[in-house]
């Protein structure tokens, strides 16, 4: 299994220059095939442009140069799959011309030195790339591109599923917006709070709008477009990394837990083409839309594998609508499932059951009483009191009452 490594670089005139000459190189591939299209009706493949415009391309390794021809037809072969799928409308080709463009090395271009330096090469006649590693493992394949402000190394390594499972139980996790994650392993059942992530999705949304009011009122190019259009990049890169960093922290905590309730097996339920054909009005649309379900399972499937776990993804088809005690099936309205056979479950839960009925090919028993809602804190935007609404006997101490919240009974633990 690999895992992927990131440290930033800063900018120094060495990574300016490489990015430079990988981005000429991307020009020159990209400027060619599309000539041989044009003029001869005739598609170089990959092969063809790397022995005539990568062989011999000075200033970037051998490999490196390859890597950028790699990129270029796979991004040509993943259009003209969308294009047989005729799934590309607003979708263009690769042609634009670029005047930097990321840096890859392979393994044979990269070395680990002894002294902890990690090495990588830039053919002969041109000084390598040296940078301190702090790993003891050599990467498999490394990258350095542009972040939006400095250079950044990301890079692949090898690791072994050192862990085993406590034990065999296996998991059904159904995966929701307002609910991260419901789960239920058989005999517990649990939720994963999603409303924080829906409030940083609000804040992004409302901070892109306002911001593109005031650009479009600006002229193109004028030294105030340019100072709001930075300032906007910097805002909206400020809540994209704490959206990554709040589905980090909420999937490690769910394998964790899962872990230690000695499950051998999650199966996730597949969520693949939801987004088809979807017309429920403007804002729900942009909900799912931006919903970060696929990322979300990327990480719970890694981090399930690090701690010796298997994942399976199963169909998740009217698993909500089915009840898990008598297998009638009927459309919830709210977050509570109520069935005529006298049943009642949270609405997830219940989804998370059947979930694991159907990879386990059970039967439908009876479970009332397994999943009524938890309770605990709904997640609040201002769940911090304000300083000066404490009680001055308490100055100096820290206030645990959240403002604007109290604890209420049937509501998913955050």
């Amino acid at each position: 299994m690999y895992l992927t490594r990131k440290v930033k670089l800063g900018r120094t005139n060495q990574l300016d220059r490489l990015a430079r000459r990988a981005g000429e190189l991307w020009s020159t591939v990209a400027k060619w095939h599309w000539q041989f299209v044009d003029r001869q009706g005739y598609w170089l493949s990959k092969g063809q442009a790397q022995k005539m415009y990568c062989k011999g391309f000075e200033g970037l390794h051998s490999q490196s140069a390859q890597a950028v021809a790699d990129s270029f037809y796979d991004s040509l072969q993943s259009w003209r799959k969308k294009r047989d799928n005729g799934d590309y409308e607003g979708l263009r080709p690769p042609y634009k011309q670029k005047r930097y463009f990321k840096v890859q090395w392979k393994s044979d271009a990269i070395k680990l030195r002894d002294d902890g330096v990690l090495r990588l090469s830039n053919g002969r006649s041109n000084d390598p790339v040296l940078i301190d590693w702090p790993s003891d493992r050599k990467p498999k394949r490394v990258e350095i591109g542009w972040d939006g402000s400095q250079y950044g190394l990301r890079c692949q390594y090898k690791v072994e599923d050192d862990k085993e499972p406590k034990g065999d139980k296996t998991a059904g996790v159904d995966i929701g917006e307002i609910h991260l994650a419901a789960i239920h392993t058989g005999n517990e059942s649990w939720t994963v709070n999603g409303r924080e992530l829906r409030s940083l999705r609000r804040h992004q949304n409302r901070t892109k709008a306002r911001l593109d009011s005031k650009i479009d009122q600006k002229e193109y190019g004028s030294r105030r477009w340019k100072r709001l259009a930075r300032a906007k990049d910097r805002q909206l890169s400020k809540i994209r990394n704490q959206i990554k960093d709040l589905l980090h922290k909420q999937s490690t905590r769910l394998i964790k837990t899962l872990h230690e309730r000695r499950v051998g097996t999650v199966v996730v339920g597949d969520l693949t083409g939801i987004r088809n054909g979807l017309d429920y009005g403007s804002k729900t649309n942009q909900r799912i839309h931006q919903w970060a379900y696929d990322e979300f399972v990327q990480m719970i499937e890694y981090k399930a594998r690090l701690h010796g776990m298997t994942v399976q993804r199963v169909g998740e088809a009217y698993t909500s609508q089915e009840c898990p005690s008598c297998g009638n099936r009927h459309k919830p309205h709210g977050r509570e499932y109520i069935c005529s056979c006298g049943f009642e479950g949270h609405r997830d839960l219940v989804g998370a059951s059947n979930i694991r009925k159907k990879y386990l090919g059970q039967e439908s028993v009876r479970v009332a009483g397994e999943m009524a809602s938890p309770t605990g804190i709904r997640y609040r935007p201002n769940m911090r009191c304000k300083p000066q609404r404490c009680n001055p006997a308490t100055a100096g101490k820290t206030c645990t009452e959240p403002r604007g919240s109290s604890r209420q009974a049937g509501r998913p633990v955050g």
